[in-house]
C-alpha cells in the first residue's frame, strides 16, 4: 500500500521511471547476506538500478534501496516508525557494497521518510539524514528534491566512471 500510494508517484515525479534507471519490486529481488555464521534472507521492497539491460543479480550500480513499512493508514498511535525498517535496509544495502563504494537507502512508512547513505570503507558506515514527510509543505518539497538529486547524482557518477 505504501509503495502504491506514496512511493510510486514520488519516484515517477523525480525521474526513477526514466531510462537508464530500472525499478524492481519485492517479488523479483530475493537477497542473501552472510553475517558470520548466519545467512540472512529477505526481499527488497524497491531497488533502483542503473542500466535496464543488466540482470538484478549482476546490476553494476544500485542507485536507491527502499524499505517500506505499511502503516500510513493506521491510527497515529499504531503507526510503525520508519526506523523499524532501518536494520533490514542496512543489511540489504550492505550487499551492494561488494560492487560499489556507496549506496543510498530510504526507509518509510508512507508519511515519514528517512534517507541513509551507506559507504564502504575499513568499516562500513552510514549517515542518516533528517526526517522528511508529506505533511509539511517545505519537507515534502525537500523530499522530492532529495529523490531527484539522488537519481541524477548516481547517473552522473556512472557516466564519469
Amino acid at each position: 500500500m505504501v509503495k502504491f500510494l506514496s512511493l510510486s508517484p514520488l519516484m515517477r515525479l523525480t525521474g526513477f521511471f526514466k531510462i537508464p534507471v530500472l525499478l524492481t519490486m519485492e517479488d523479483s529481488i530475493p537477497i542473501e547476506v552472510e553475517d558470520g555464521d548466519t545467512l540472512i534472507k529477505g526481499r527488497l521492497d524497491i531497488l533502483a538500478v542503473n542500466g535496464p539491460e543488466a540482470e538484478i543479480g549482476a546490476a553494476q550500480f544500485w542507485i536507491l534501496v527502499v524499505e517500506a513499512k505499511n502503516s500510513a493508514l493506521a491510527k497515529p498511535s499504531k503507526r510503525i516508525d520508519p526506523w523499524a525498517g532501518l536494520p533490514q535496509l542496512l543489511t540489504y544495502a550492505y550487499k551492494s557494497l561488494q560492487q560499489q563504494s556507496s549506496v543510498w537507502g530510504l526507509t518509510t512508512n508512507g508519511e515519514s521518510y528517512r534517507f541513509v547513505r551507506v559507504t564502504r570503507g575499513n568499516h562500513c558506515t552510514y549517515q542518516i539524514l533528517p526526517e522528511l514527510n508529506l505533511i509539511d509543505k517545505e519537507r515534502s518539497l525537500l523530499l522530492a528534491q532529495v529523490l531527484k538529486a539522488i537519481c541524477k547524482l548516481q547517473n552522473l557518477q556512472l557516466q564519469l566512471a
